[in-house]
Parts: C-alpha cells; structure tokens; sequence
C-alpha cells in the first residue's frame, strides 16, 4: 500500500500507471490529468485524477464527482482510496479486468 498526497504529482503518476499495468485497459496522463479507461465490451468502467485534486469515477450504475487531498493505491486489493475533506471514495478494479500474470 502506498499513500500519496496529490501535490506528489509526478509519484503519483507513476503510481497510478504501475497500479494499472495488471489491469485490461488504457491509462492516459498528461500534466493535468491522469485517465483509465476500461474496454467497453468487458465493463465499463473509468478513474480520472485531476492534478488540481478533482476526479471522476464512473462503474455501470454508478458515478461520482469530488474532490481529494490524498490517494492510497492498494495493489493486493484492486482498490484506490480517494481521501478529501468531504470525501472517502473507493475505486474497485472489476475482477474481469484483472489480468493474470505471466500470461
């Protein structure tokens, strides 16, 4: 587990790029944004971080718009913790996104 603030932001891009290497899908970055995007034909699925702290999730039935101070990456879980003031939010990776190592 690793927690990093959101001012990290050249950690914290690393961080969400290694997060998504075991994961199917596309991971986009740039100096503003951070972006995955799952295959739409499996589920669809995405996290975007804003380098101002804003982000936005999207599961099927489901989306959130907020604000975060800190992000906790939890690679044995699939998960990404988004903490703010007002805001505890947990990214869960679909298990049929999952990729098997060694394939």
């Amino acid at each position: 587990m690793s927690s990093i603030k959101i001012e990290q932001w050249p950690e914290l891009t690393d961080s969400f790029e290694a997060f998504f290497l075991s994961v199917d899908g596309n991971v986009e970055r740039s100096e503003e944004h951070l972006c995955f995007s799952s295959p739409p034909e499996k589920v669809e699925t995405s996290l975007t971080l804003y380098r101002n702290g804003t982000f936005a999730a999207a599961m099927p039935l489901h989306g959130i718009d907020a604000k975060v101070e800190r992000v906790v990456f939890e690679p044995a879980k699939s998960e990404i913790q988004l903490l703010g003031k007002d805001v505890n939010y947990v990214y869960r990776v679909p298990p049929q996104l999952l990729i098997l190592q060694g394939e």
